[in-house]
């Protein structure tokens, strides 16, 4: 098998450059501490970060900086990473997607499908959404975003207790994207991460003391995006070099999503191998049958998906391998009955198609 390189990291970070609470120098710190090997900030509408020259190297962790874009009404946010200038803030979200697209950078469609109940919800935090994610250009959408998942779970009545414990209530994806998302790979490809939204958001104690809530070290150490690439970040290449490496396997889609309060998913493999070749989260190839593999770092409740549907489940195990046939698979894995690790897709199609075209 190919040697990948395996990177974690977080992202979708904000600073005080536009919505949150802590400087680059103190972010950098905290990501350091918790020991990521790269990140990804996104201020709304501003690439400050990288004006002031925050992005690199900091030791052994890499800083990627892009922005957050919406249009006037504050909705359809996107993260477009690999630009290097914002975008006229009157754009409609169809204009600025397709501006991303065009110069060539990353785009992601931020926390799609949010909702919440008027009723419960905490007041002033309207759900932000996407009226539709239908578009050619939107290639890659969070899947998982850990402070739109608190919005959607927290109410009037366990807000303190969430706010108390911000990575122990965490579930799962929302079955609405999901479905979505397995619907639209069967037409396109759409790759998936996992993001924090980290704002660091400081509020009033007893009307005397401010304390940040969702501090930076413990989402950290919530959701991450694990990539595994074919060749690796290094020092001796450039800035750029190591960008286009970090957004070409996001973009590809050889990367998965974990919640490692669950437990560190390093090690997570899935892969299938057919004629003597290996496919890897992301490819795509023509086959009849094919061995798909999956391999844990601990011992998993595993789902296989295919098509949008469960096809095989495997309890208390840290790994399987079965004969699958033609069909766009991913994986699901469960632990202490939380969601733990969220694959991309394997797409296989059938050869008798290759002979069509």
């Amino acid at each position: 098998m190919k040697k990948l390189y395996e990177y974690t990291g977080c992202i979708h970070g904000h600073s005080i450059y536009s919505d949150g609470s802590g400087t680059y120098p103190e972010i950098i710190g905290f990501a350091q501490e918790v020991r990521l090997d790269y990140l990804l900030m996104s201020d709304h509408m501003t690439l400050k970060g990288k004006e002031e020259g925050y992005g690199g190297w900091h030791d052994s962790l890499f800083v990627h900086i892009g922005y957050e874009i919406q249009d006037p009404e504050d909705q359809h946010h996107y993260l477009a990473f690999g630009i290097d200038e914002v975008l006229p803030k009157e754009l409609t979200h169809q204009e600025y997607i397709r501006e991303v697209e065009k110069r060539n950078a990353l785009g992601i469609a931020a926390h799609p499908f949010e909702e919440r109940d008027i009723k419960t919800s905490l007041p002033g935090f309207p759900p932000i959404s996407w009226t539709t994610l239908d578009y050619s250009e939107i290639k890659v959408i969070e899947i998982w975003n850990m402070m739109s998942h608190w919005m959607e779970e927290t109410t009037l009545k366990n807000r303190y207790w969430n706010a108390a414990r911000p990575r122990s209530f965490a579930k799962s994806p929302k079955k609405n994207l999901m479905q979505w998302w397995d619907s639209a790979n069967l037409s396109r490809k759409v790759t998936g991460v996992g993001s924090v939204d980290v704002h660091a958001i400081k509020v009033k104690i007893l009307g005397i003391f401010s304390k940040a809530i969702f501090h930076y070290k413990v989402m950290f150490k919530s959701i991450r995006t694990y990539l595994l690439t074919e060749e690796p970040l290094s020092k001796e290449n450039t800035d750029k070099q190591n960008e286009q490496i970090i957004l070409n396997t996001i973009r590809h889609g050889r990367s998965y999503i974990a919640n490692i309060k669950r437990g560190d998913a390093s090690g997570f493999r899935f892969w299938m191998e057919h004629n003597d070749q290996n496919f890897q989260m992301g490819d795509e190839f023509f086959g009849d049958r094919a061995m798909l593999h999956v391999q844990l770092p601990l011992q998993g409740f595993i789902k296989i998906i295919c098509n949008g549907k469960v096809c095989h489940i495997e309890k208390k195990s840290k790994g399987i391998s079965i004969e699958v046939s033609p069909g766009i698979y991913r994986i699901e894995v469960k632990r202490k009955r939380r969601g733990w690790i969220y694959s991309n897709h394997i797409k296989m199609r059938d050869k008798n198609e290759q002979c069509v075209e």
